[in-house]
């Protein structure tokens, strides 16, 4: 079946062939909601990658779920909804991180650091983050992931493995790392 006979379907139809495993009616989907979804998403976070990014994943999780999707409201609704939630969790990822940036500026603002203290951090955060980029390529994306703010839900969905698996690379990435600041911090000790 072509993509121009797929034109004349509605949702509903489209809906079971996608469920199906039908690649010429998720093609249909994505050519039909696309636009909205993106604009959408653009017109609310202002970023347009970011919006880009969130239909894309919205629309990689219903390949991805189509054999098991319980669409109550229609198609239209159950996309626009999934990328509300996804914006959502996006803009609260980002206030926290906000919160955080604005915290530290606070802090730095308020003389609490002295400059030497703030130079021995920024080593520290320096030699943290090479020893972040050392680890094996699935723990360094979980534990980047969970620093960004994502559940262990969502990391396990934009990884494509189970949340224990996900459990276990952060385990792994936390076990290597305090085990490098341990070996650091060892060396420090001597130099004084």
């Amino acid at each position: 079946m072509g993509l121009k006979d797929l034109q004349s379907y509605g949702d509903h139809a489209l809906l079971q062939l996608l469920q199906e495993g039908d690649h010429q009616a998720f093609r249909e989907i994505y050519r039909r909601y696309w636009d909205k979804l993106f604009y959408l998403a653009g017109k609310k976070l202002g970023d347009l990658a970011e919006a880009e990014s969130i239909v894309q994943d919205v629309f990689v999780d219903l390949w991805q779920r189509r054999e098991t999707l319980a669409v109550q409201q229609g198609l239209d609704g159950y996309l626009v909804v999934a990328v509300r939630y996804r914006m959502l969790n996006f803009l609260a990822r980002q206030h926290r991180a906000d919160e955080y940036r604005r915290h530290n500026a606070q802090r730095l603002s308020a003389g609490d650091q002295s400059t030497e203290e703030w130079l021995g951090f920024e080593e520290l955060r320096g030699w943290l983050e090479k020893m972040v980029a050392g680890l094996p390529e699935k723990c360094r994306l979980a534990y980047r992931l969970r620093g960004e703010g994502y559940s262990q839900r969502e990391i396990a969905r934009h990884m494509n493995v189970s949340e224990k698996t996900v459990e276990t690379h952060i385990s792994r990435a936390l076990k290597i790392l305090r085990s490098g600041l341990g070996q650091l911090m060892s060396r420090m000790w001597t130099l004084f």
